[in-house]
């Protein structure tokens, strides 16, 4: 059996995976090894120029780390920006044309470069990647009239129902309202359902809605589809175009009738007939990204897995980009999350609640789906750093008064723990309540005890009783129970590979991702023994990054080794001040004072210290490299800390909140970026 490899984290074939770019995501294994043979890896800095504007196109980019964005060289007015996962330069090389805009690093990243020559090959070799960039060439970056001739991005949205259309249509209105607030961009929302439900007069307020005739109106004119735009309260456009079984020669009607929608408006919202007939076809093929709205019943969960596969193959969809809405079952047995997803073959995007019976949690998942769309998703990555965790609190406590808005959070060790427990409800000022009742007296017994203390060949502790201790707090609740998604990390003992828990019970997650190696018992979650996720991962901004999150905040409480070094300058600092004082005392003092130095420096090298400063030493250093892919990094000092004070909680919150408030105006420009 193999051993925990602790470098395992730093191979590039791994780090910078083709399966992680969604354009390449779907390509067969061998397609992908054909794409790694021919790409290289470029580095950028903060302000390096990718391409600009006028110049010939001379390769295809895909984003791995940090941020980029495009911008017109004469407003230079930014046209959109380019995260991980994200690809640009395709539309110059496949229509021959100059690059339109600039594009430049707004960060330090990397990017995978794939030269002109080798790209305009690989597509005549891989018709599936030739698929998947038809999809978005033509009205990625559209020219706008309305807006004084810039470019700016559009997105074409589709939206499929499995099963009862009247069951979803309320929830596509509350999506199409959530991302008009969420993004003040113009967004439509194109009906081609024929059937006209008693919905429609409650949602719109109208005694009737107007219909887009084809055989009556013509789609290349402005004045017939103006005519028949109704105007929601929230401010989206809703236009309905029951379009019914057309024949192939109105395929272009359905092209130009969508063309011309892009030039008026951002977003394009597509509601799908179920049949793949010609209007769903012409849909498909033009859009980004389809949301399928799956009820979650056995049978219909297996029509749906059909559907999927269809949109995979038979359209160029990434998995990626195929997002799987289960809504709350109808009160019959239901399946749980992990049989749901083996039931669908597919990653569930998101478990909706119930309108009817859990408004709040729905509203929150809304705006979230919402948010994820408009590509404004603020993730926070709290990492690992035992007690210097502690630092977390201080953050969110200036995050809260500040009103910047979390939708996730992914956390290690330490960082889960606080993320899940803030996730769950709990405000930083009882966050600190919690800390602050931890002290010297009863900390080990509240902790631990010694009824934990475990046979050492598996660990000092078996770690019992901090899953009592948390319980107490948030007893039996399962992720889907948390007002926001996170994201826990643990780490496979046997393999090395890292373990994202997001469905079950929070408690054994966290149990799990605070195993710290020879300290507790490995954790049996979900049948694989899990050690500490810090190990693996200490500062999980990637696992944001693979969500598709743009915007990330990432804590890093871990001591480098400059901290450490003006630590022990304090501390020594410290040690002649106090000596001197007591030589003017009493000589004898200052011996009895230098004998107990002497025995704490060699109690400092008991085993629990070896351990834990080991480790931390190693996570330091992919802390930092995970912290230059985030937008914001904070880092939390602490000179005088010790991994083990749990009991002075004070100083560490202190810190976080001062480290937080120096970052605060790179924070909030981020948030309206």
């Amino acid at each position: 059996m193999p051993f925990f490899r602790f470098g395992r984290k730093l191979d590039v074939v791994k780090e910078y995976s083709l399966e992680e770019i969604p354009v390449f995501s779907s390509l067969t294994s061998a397609e992908q090894r054909m794409i790694e043979k021919k790409v290289r890896l470029v580095e950028f800095k903060r302000g390096d120029l990718v391409y600009e504007e006028g110049t010939p196109p001379d390769a295809f980019y895909a984003v791995i780390s940090g941020r980029f964005h495009a911008f017109t060289k004469e407003r230079h007015d930014t046209i959109l920006f380019l995260y991980r996962g994200d690809h640009f330069g395709e539309t110059s090389l496949l229509t021959g044309k100059h690059h339109s805009a600039s594009v430049e690093a707004k960060s330090d990243g990397l990017v995978l470069k794939l030269d002109k020559d080798e790209f305009l090959k690989l597509i005549k070799d891989i018709p599936s990647l030739s698929l998947h960039l038809s999809r978005s060439l033509g009205h990625r970056l559209i020219k706008s009239e309305n807006i004084g001739g810039r470019s700016r991005e559009v997105k074409i949205v589709s939206l499929y129902t499995q099963g009862d259309l009247d069951q979803a249509f309320p929830f596509w209105i509350d999506f199409a309202v959530g991302v008009t607030r969420e993004t003040t961009r113009k967004v439509i929302l194109i009906d081609f359902i024929p059937s006209l439900y008693p919905l429609y007069r409650e949602v719109f307020k109208r005694d009737s809605i107007p219909v887009f005739d084809f055989s009556k109106l013509e789609p290349s004119r402005e004045s017939d589809i103006r005519s028949c735009i109704v105007e929601h309260s929230s401010g989206f456009h809703y236009l309905r175009v029951p379009a019914g079984p057309l024949q192939d020669k109105d395929d272009k009607k359905i092209s130009m009738l969508l063309t011309m929608l892009t030039y008026r408006y951002e977003y394009l919202m597509l509601r799908l007939l179920q049949d793949l007939d010609h209007v769903t076809v012409r849909a498909l093929k033009q859009s980004d990204v389809v949301y399928v709205y799956c009820p979650s019943s056995t049978e219909q969960l297996v029509g749906c897995t059909e559907n999927l596969i269809e949109f995979q193959q038979g359209f160029g969809f990434s998995k990626s980009e195929i997002k799987v809405i289960v809504p709350a079952g109808n009160g019959g047995p239901e399946l749980s999350y992990e049989e749901k997803e083996r039931t669908l073959n597919h990653r569930i995007f998101s478990l909706l609640p119930s309108r009817s019976d859990e408004l709040d949690r729905y509203q929150s998942t809304v705006r979230y789906i919402s948010r994820e769309l408009a590509g404004t998703l603020i993730g926070l990555a709290l990492g690992s750093g035992a007690a210097y965790g502690l630092s977390h609190i201080g953050v969110l406590r200036i995050l809260e008064k500040e009103n910047i808005p979390v939708d996730v959070i992914s956390g290690a060790s330490i960082g889960a723990l606080i993320g899940v427990l803030w996730a769950a409800g709990y405000s930083a000022d009882e966050l600190e309540g919690i800390a602050k009742s931890i002290n010297r007296r009863t900390g080990f017994f509240k902790l631990l005890g010694f009824r934990d203390i475990s046979a050492a060949h598996f660990g000092f502790f078996k770690g019992n009783q901090i899953s009592r201790y948390l319980e107490t707090f948030l007893g039996k609740k399962t992720f889907q129970d948390l007002r926001i998604p996170v994201k826990v990390i643990g780490a496979n003992v046997f393999t090395s590979d890292e373990v994202v828990a997001e469905v079950g019970s929070v408690v054994d997650a966290i149990r799990a991702s605070i195993s710290i190696p020879g300290i507790f018992r490995p954790f049996l979650y979900r049948g694989e023994y899990l050690i500490d996720g810090g190990v693996i991962d200490p500062l999980p901004v990637r696992v944001l990054a693979r969500m598709g999150v743009k915007k990330i905040i990432a804590v890093n409480v871990l001591c480098g080794p400059k901290d450490r070094t003006e630590r022990n300058r304090l501390l020594e600092k410290r040690r002649i001040e106090e000596l001197k004082t007591l030589a003017k005392k009493n000589l004898w003092l200052k011996a009895w004072s230098a004998l107990g130095y002497r025995l704490k420096n060699r109690y400092a090298l008991n085993v629990f210290n070896v351990i834990m400063n080991t480790i931390q030493f190693m996570e330091y250093e992919m802390a930092m490299a995970s912290g230059n892919e985030a937008d914001v990094y904070i880092h939390p000092e602490v000179y005088e800390g010790h991994w083990a004070q749990f009991y002075e909680p004070d100083k560490f919150i202190r810190a976080g909140e001062e480290k937080t408030k120096e970052h605060l105006a790179e924070i909030k420009r981020l948030l309206v970026e």
